[in-house]
């Protein structure tokens, strides 16, 4: 009976900024936009705009009141379509900090509360982004960048295409502005030509035409800038390679690199680039990644089942969703490096989730993309400068499934088998290094003891066991493994142990020009066109991918790792400086200058 004042209190309460049900309270941060609103008009109501420009000035004078008053202002911005014009001109006169506190407001109620915003704010937000591109204020590419990660991908909602299309419009009418900041550059280039792939219905031909006439413009204009994306640039433009403006982009990158750069060689010079993380993180919608987090790091091995029934219900409800799955397990793999306490903990670990993902996908394209995702590391792994971190889920997964789950284990190592043949003809004997540098180093840091179990495992049928021999045959038999000496494969990199780097608190975003990593094409150097791992309509389908159910979905288990210990995090060798620990995602939203 207590709280029954407290309830009523909560259902007779109607947000202006956000969407409530009656049992919500005022969340924080509309708290704080509220009380400085009401602040703010207490002081100025009923004034012409003579004194309340007086007393605005007044007001701007003290830090603390001029936070406030700047919250305030934003707040009608956000709610008052009709002031909002006005109120902007306001700001401008009385601001004395150039709007950096507005700014950053902004930054964080778009990174942090997007999804709960009215449809009313969420229109708003764009017509103040706009001005502040307009008017180039400082630091408004943060805004920018946590827009981008609010247009998610697999999602064709009204709400969704809203927000693509706006920003776009946006970009196209400020493209000049755009053009001076690389980051930013990279970070659309990467983030349309992900969403490109979703839009394929009929219904949004005009949208996806709109974004494909901008996208290839940017990349051919600034192909400089588009160079650093690297591996996963080259995954995602497999996926729409058919579409007319990217075939004709396809044929350059292959057959006349220099006109698109003059420092340009070629596909092979993206497929040793890794890509940075926070390309992979621009994908991932911030709350999803929030759930992602805490999936990886609070959920004990066993439990996890309930966590990922609501994860799947949440996110991969809908048909186009199924193209999450690739961008979940990129991001799991080369972003959530969980520490040697959580390792060794019963915490569920990486492998078992991306297992789920794998397992439990029912569209066989998706399926496919998303075997690539786990693999694309091993393609192009150099154990000087790579990180084991990034190779360590495949193997796992392989390894901990083919007792329980055999067909799970089957699945990925065909995959791998046929991928390493198949990905890239002319560079196949590198793509072998690639794949066989990777094993010899997972066996070197123990991650696990050894791969006869797996290799030599006799719930594979007898054609995949040959066909692993055929691909692997220093790793199956001591026969082979007496021939080291004379390798089937080209000279090996020699092996150093990683160089630990301890992972920092990386609250914000990276704008140096990083190395990155992604892929997924077949390419023939003798053909006019690219031969991929795409069939007409623009799809992965090159590995016979047998149709999943929901009834098929694997729910991994502690028993799986029965009589195998943790393996311990191996030491990080990276050039990338821009690690997000697991930890601490919450407050990744900032520009790193």
């Amino acid at each position: 009976m207590e709280q029954q004042p407290h309830q009523s209190k909560s259902a007779s309460y109607i947000s202006k900024l956000f969407v409530c049900t009656s049992v919500d309270c005022k969340d924080e941060i509309e708290e704080k936009f509220e009380r400085s609103f009401v602040n703010l008009q207490q002081q100025i109501s009923g004034l012409g705009d003579k004194e309340m420009h007086d007393i605005l000035s007044q007001i701007a004078c003290k830090d603390k009141q001029h936070d406030e008053m700047s919250i305030g202002l934003l707040y009608i911005m956000l709610t008052d379509p009709i002031m909002a014009p006005k109120t902007y001109r306001d700001i401008t006169l009385v601001s004395r900090d150039g709007m950096s506190v507005i700014v950053a407001n902004l930054t964080l109620l778009v990174a942090e509360k997007y999804s709960k915003l009215t449809e009313g704010a969420c229109r708003q937000i764009i017509w103040v982004l706009r001005e502040f591109v307009k008017h180039q204020v400082l630091s408004v590419e943060n805004v920018i960048w946590n827009c981008l990660r609010q247009a998610g991908g697999g999602d064709v909602s009204h709400k969704n295409l809203y927000l693509v299309e706006n920003l776009l419009d946006i970009f196209i009418e400020y493209r000049n502005w755009l053009e001076t900041n690389p980051f930013l550059v990279q970070s659309i280039v990467y983030s349309y030509v992900r969403l490109i792939e979703d839009h394929s219905n009929p219904a949004l031909a005009s949208l996806r035409q709109k974004e494909v006439n901008f996208t290839i413009s940017l990349i051919r204009d600034r192909f400089q800038d588009v160079i650093p994306l690297g591996r996963d640039f080259v995954r995602l433009l497999q996926n729409v390679a058919r579409i007319p403006e990217f075939e004709q982009l396809w044929r350059d990158v292959l057959y006349n690199p220099k006109s698109l750069h003059p420092t340009f060689n070629g596909i092979w010079q993206l497929l040793q680039i890794r890509t940075s993380r926070r390309f992979l993180q621009c994908r991932l919608l911030p709350e999803m990644e929030r759930k992602l987090h805490f999936l990886a790091s609070s959920v004990k091995f066993g439990n996890q089942k309930r966590y990922q029934d609501w994860f799947q219900d949440k996110y991969f409800s809908t048909p186009e969703s199924h193209s999450l799955r690739s961008d979940l397990i990129r991001f799991i793999i080369n972003v959530i490096h969980p520490t040697n306490d959580m390792l060794c903990s019963d915490i569920i670990p990486r492998w078992a989730i991306i297992g789920w993902l794998i397992s439990s996908c029912t569209n066989p394209i998706a399926s496919a993309n998303a075997k690539l995702s786990l693999f694309y590391d091993w393609l192009f792994f150099d154990p000087t400068k790579d990180n084991i971190m990034n190779i360590e889920p495949g193997i796992l997964v392989m390894y901990h499934s083919i007792r329980n789950h055999p067909f799970v284990s089957s699945t990925l190592l065909d995959f791998l088998c046929r991928i390493t043949k198949n990905f890239y003809v002319k560079y196949e004997d590198k793509i072998r290094m690639g794949v066989y540098n990777s094993l010899k180093l997972i066996l070197d840091k123990q991650v696990i003891p050894n791969l006869q179990p797996l290799f030599e495992s006799p719930k594979l049928d007898r054609e995949l066991r040959n066909l692993i021999r055929d691909n692997f045959r220093e790793f199956v038999s001591p026969a082979a493994t007496n021939s080291l000496s004379q390798p089937l494969y080209p000279t090996i990199c020699s092996i150093q142990a990683p160089i630990f780097k301890k992972e920092t608190d990386q609250r914000i975003m990276q704008c140096s020009q990083d190395h990155f990593e992604i892929g997924e094409a077949t390419f023939n150097a003798n053909s006019d066109t690219i031969v991929s791992l795409l069939d007409g309509e623009n799809k992965i389908v090159v590995i016979p991918t047998e149709t999943l159910t929901t009834d098929n979905e694997v729910v991994f288990s502690d028993e799986d790792v029965e009589g195998v210990g943790r393996p311990n995090k191996n030491e990080e060798n990276t050039d990338d400086d821009d690690d997000l620990p697991l930890s601490d995602s919450k407050k990744s939203h900032l520009l790193k200058k």
